[in-house]
């Protein structure tokens, strides 16, 4: 009534009949913007150990919540504390200067803020808390003192990967968290054959939920390299257009199957390998999915051997 996030009598008291209280106080807080109050606070991060002795499937739930919260990013700011007795990966970010101009947020700054820029959905969300897992342990300065973060992305998804066994993810959510974690960085030039490709190595809904990822991930950055947004605005534009198109880009969708190879003449390995040939040859643009132009192009290709 009050605004406040405040426990019900002795805060100590409270948090030691259950300690999944100290997460649920800061998660309220996420998800309705209010402070806690100031001794329940105090006691939030005195007690937050007490944390650890919670099954790891009731902290992962309460964690879902807070980071789905309108106000997640604050929160994440003002209890790192707290999240890191369970996701000790993220302590190291804290106070990370990346010492380099296109960002103006130390690490950890930087995850909150992207995570807050991100749709409020638990998949997407997780992956914003893990993007940059890796960035202190990769961390390299050149003779001018800029930060650099060569091979962050796959250092971060290997920690990601560690968190999530933690908390017990099931197996589709954290595979899509982990995938998402280590593409975050690509490049991906903006032309349909790009944006095909990609589809083509994360599927239509990955592909989309990365280019979310990104979309987030620059705008945590310094205000002047925040330009990338046309960019993405291009990528997303490009990948509505293919599946609009109901565009081929896996060996499903090829206008040609093995059955059509093998009354082609092609056996074995053969058949495998011609349907990666075309679909290659698809997704480049340079044939257009359809059973003659397929099968024709095959032939031509075979009798060039």
């Amino acid at each position: 009534r009050r605004g406040v996030i405040r426990a019900v009598g002795d805060p100590a008291r409270r948090f030691s009949e259950d300690a999944l209280r100290i997460l649920r106080a800061v998660r309220f807080s996420a998800a309705l913007g209010f402070p806690v109050e100031a001794e329940t606070d105090r006691a939030v991060h005195a007690m937050a150990g007490q944390l650890r002795a919670v099954a790891a499937e009731r902290i992962r739930t309460e964690l879902l919540k807070l980071i789905c919260g309108a106000d997640a990013a604050r929160v994440l700011l003002a209890y790192p504390d707290v999240i890191g007795v369970f996701l000790p990966e993220i302590l190291p970010a804290v106070g990370c200067d990346q010492k380099n101009y296109h960002h103006c947020y130390d690490v950890w700054e930087h995850t909150a803020r992207a995570l807050g820029a991100v749709k409020a959905e638990s998949v997407l969300r997780m992956t914003m808390l893990l993007h940059d897992l890796g960035k202190p342990g990769c961390m390299t300065l050149d003779e001018a003192g800029v930060g650099h973060f060569k091979g962050h992305a796959a250092a971060s998804c290997a920690l990601a990967a560690i968190a999530l066994r933690r908390l017990r993810f099931d197996n589709a959510s954290a595979e899509r968290i982990l995938t998402l974690v280590k593409w975050h960085d690509v490049t991906i030039e903006p032309t349909r054959r790009a944006v095909r490709r990609l589809m083509n190595k994360l599927g239509a809904e990955a592909a989309a939920q990365l280019l979310q990822v990104k979309r987030a991930d620059n705008l945590a950055q310094a205000p002047a390299y925040r330009g990338r947004q046309q960019e993405i605005d291009v990528l997303e534009g490009l990948l509505q257009e293919l599946i609009a198109e109901d565009a081929c880009f896996s060996l499903k969708q090829l206008a040609v199957n093995g059955r059509d190879l093998l009354a082609l003449g092609c056996a074995g390995r053969e058949v495998g390998q011609a349907l990666d040939f075309l679909l290659r040859e698809v997704l480049e643009e340079r044939l257009p999915n359809e059973k003659a132009a397929l099968l024709a192009a095959l032939d031509r290709e075979r009798r060039n051997k």
